[in-house]
């Protein structure tokens, strides 16, 4: 089963949510240019309409809010830099 299938699944459990917040698994994290360092967990964010992924990392012990009104703006900040071409 793939994480997007798991993720997709867990949508269908919440149908009212919009993102969904997940640690990363140790497959993505290999895939990082540079992985995060000694300390830091690696995170992403779903975003159900379209599948979009924002990838970030927290010190190890951190937390972040799981509610989709935590969430959203992290999608809105990276839109935005799309749309103008700066980075996050």
């Amino acid at each position: 089963m793939t994480v997007q299938t798991i993720d997709h699944a867990w949508f269908g459990l919440h149908p009212g949510r919009q993102y969904r917040l997940r640690r990363q698994t140790v497959t993505e994290l290999a895939k990082w240019p540079v992985p995060p360092r000694n300390g830091l967990t690696g995170w992403c964010i779903i975003r159900k309409r379209d599948g979009a992924v924002e990838l970030f990392a927290l010190a190890a012990g951190e937390s972040f809010g799981d509610c989709d009104c935590c969430l959203a703006p992290l999608f809105r900040d990276a839109d935005d830099a799309d749309a103008t071409g700066d980075a996050a």
